[in-house]
């Protein structure tokens, strides 16, 4: 190999040894995980094409009078975002969820929703002493739900919609008095599965499952990762119809 080639090949070596070693000092360094557009399309084009089923399901099964229904749920939110450099990061939190739902059809409903799904928070050392990071995340949107009896007690639902999800960051520094607080608010899809049980003839305990999908952009001196992050919210609550 000519002194060329051997150089070339060292370069090359030293650049995929400073990317190992940087990746791994780094514990945040990773590209948070994101949802393909085209996942987003499968999800609502399997709601779609299950739309003859629904209708083929017998109202009488789920034996409640509806036209209108009001929730709520506590629920428990886990944030697939990225930290950096932290020697703490909590993506797990607890939160609420209020509903209010049409049902235009038998299979069918228009739904509003409210939800807090918690916080993220982080903790690291830099160069002004300990530094904790804070997003907390707020929504309010619309959904399309199918519904789908199974039998006199149990009922299947499917969701899909728009979320507004307002983001607010805190950045607090020990060494400097007070936080700084900053928010954005955007427009995200959602989508989301749920189960219900009929406990009486007007009351049903619900099973809820829910992701969504927004972009954050923290401050650049910000220990929680930016980019797409998606979320995953479990929940349990009652529901009334009337």
């Amino acid at each position: 190999m000519s002194m060329l080639g051997r150089m070339e090949s060292k370069v090359k070596q030293g650049r995929e040894k400073g990317h190992v070693k940087g990746h791994v000092k780094g514990q945040g360094t990773r590209r948070p995980w994101r949802v393909p557009h085209a996942c987003i399309a499968w999800g609502l084009g399997g709601l779609l094409a299950a739309t003859p089923l629904l209708s083929q399901a017998q109202s009488t099964s789920w034996d409640l009078a509806r036209s209108f229904s009001i929730g709520a749920a506590g629920t428990a939110t886990h944030w697939r975002t990225g930290c950096l450099n932290t020697t703490q990061c909590d993506r797990n939190h607890t939160g609420w969820r209020l509903t209010a739902a049409w049902h235009f059809a038998p299979q069918g409903a228009l739904e509003w929703v409210a939800t807090d799904q918690g916080r993220v928070r982080a903790e690291g050392i830099g160069d002004q002493g300990l530094r904790s990071s804070e997003l907390r995340m707020q929504g309010m949107g619309l959904n399309v739900a199918w519904l789908l009896p199974l039998n006199q007690e149990w009922q299947l639902a499917a969701r899909a919609g728009i979320i507004g999800n307002r983001a607010r960051f805190s950045e607090t520094t020990v060494a400097v008095l007070g936080s700084e607080e900053y928010s954005r608010t955007r427009t995200d899809p959602m989508l989301g599965l749920g189960l219900s049980w009929k406990l009486n003839p007007s009351v049903s305990l619900d099973g809820r499952l829910d992701w969504t999908s927004t972009r954050l952009a923290p401050a650049p001196q910000s220990l929680i990762g930016g980019g797409s992050v998606p979320s995953h919210q479990w929940g349990l609550g009652l529901t009334a119809y009337f």
